[in-house]
């Protein structure tokens, strides 16, 4: 605390000198001014090294030689050694997970599908199951709930058990359809591939298989937690719109993002509009670009971008809030909106994904149909207007 008062003074000392030389006399010379900073310097050193205790450290290293010994190192051998380890940490990673996606694809490809399933056909954990409610169990037709074993996991931090994996499905998709007892079904059998790859490589953590459905099995098994601790409760996680997820099942693509601001859309319709808009952009990737435009009587930008940008969280986040700027005013018209999306997407002389190109429109319908503008700029199809 002194010290940090010493570093105001200082400051404070100096400025009153300059200011009270430029009051009463002519500019300090610069001999005048160097003894400044040079008192300063030697105040600020002196400061560090009374804050940090560097002095009293290199005494205590002094004082007990008899206990360590100083070698040099060899920075070549150093970043080799480093580079070695990283290089096999990495491709134990890449097998698991190769060998991983080749066992599910090979299960998913041989798997025959069911219309039914009896009772207890089905054997899973359900990582939302409450451990403490044993009248939660079985209550889905067709399927059956493991209740583990867990143990503290000190690598975990958390009640663990390897002898499973555990099944999470979202709040919103019924876990006894006949879509997700089949993908039940036939991702059981990765819970060995997940025991072999640990078997292989003791130092994986998590292993994670995503499906389309939303369902997510994840091994080691262990209790659901909700990290938000949100009031209501209520899980809202799908491994769907996780980023890792969203990178490995679409393809890059530029989006441009058509928001119908006219005076048809206000109230409800322009709520329900935003919502659409940000739920849209929580989709996308860092491997992804986009923008958004309003139009009514004309087209422009809802931020400060006036051409495609990354996905990143930072511009996301600036179009979130300018979507929720948007105001609804004017009439439709859809030659001007569409003409300005393609002018952007098929703008070459910025940073793009350079591969699938996309113009979203919401709207609340219309009659206009611009055909000559997609025959203009979309002649060739490259573009997929949804």
């Amino acid at each position: 605390m002194a010290a940090g008062w010493l570093l105001v003074f200082s400051l404070t000392l100096f400025q009153s000198l300059v200011m009270n030389h430029s009051s009463e006399g002519p500019f300090p010379s610069a001999t005048t001014i160097k003894s400044w900073v040079d008192k300063m310097q030697e105040d600020l050193v002196t400061l560090a090294r009374t804050a940090s205790g560097v002095d009293q450290l290199a005494a205590i290293y002094l004082k007990n030689r008899n206990l360590y010994t100083v070698e040099a190192n060899n920075p070549r051998q150093l970043v080799e050694i480093a580079a070695r380890d990283i290089e096999k940490l990495l491709s134990n990673r890449s097998k698991a997970l190769v060998r991983l996606a080749k066992e599910a694809e090979k299960y998913q490809a041989s798997h025959q599908w069911r219309d039914e399933f009896g009772n207890n056909d089905i054997i899973y954990y359900n990582a939302k199951d409450d451990q403490n409610d044993p009248e939660k169990n079985d209550t889905e037709s067709g399927s059956q709930r493991i209740r583990p074993v867990f143990e503290e996991d000190p690598v975990f931090r958390r009640q663990t058990s390897y002898q499973h994996a555990a099944v999470h499905i979202p709040t919103d998709i019924y876990e006894g359809s006949t879509i997700v007892l089949n993908e039940l079904n036939w991702t059981a059998a990765l819970d060995d591939v997940f025991k072999r790859n640990r078997e292989e490589d003791p130092t994986l953590l998590w292993q994670v298989f995503g499906s389309a459905t939303g369902l997510a099995r994840y091994y080691p098994a262990s209790p659901w937690v909700d990290k938000s601790r949100t009031p209501n409760k209520i899980d809202l996680y799908d491994v769907r719109r996780r980023p890792w997820y969203i990178q490995g099942a679409a393809s890059p693509k530029d989006m441009l993002i058509l928001v119908d601001a006219s005076g048809s859309v206000s109230g409800l319709t322009l709520k329900l509009i935003r919502t659409s808009v940000i739920e849209m952009l929580e989709t996308l990737s860092d491997d992804d670009f986009v923008n958004v435009v309003s139009f009514n009587n004309n087209a422009q930008n809802v931020s400060c971008f006036n051409h495609l940008v990354q996905a990143n969280v930072r511009n996301k986040k600036k179009l979130k809030e300018a979507v929720y700027k948007i105001s609804a005013k004017g009439i439709t018209d859809y030659k001007k909106g569409f003409s300005y999306a393609f002018e952007q997407l098929l703008n070459h002389s910025v940073s793009r994904a350079n591969c699938n190109k996309i113009i979203m429109l919401f709207t609340d319908g219309g009659e206009e149909r611009a055909q000559e503008i997609f025959h203009k700029y979309n002649e060739d199809k490259k573009v997929s207007a949804i």
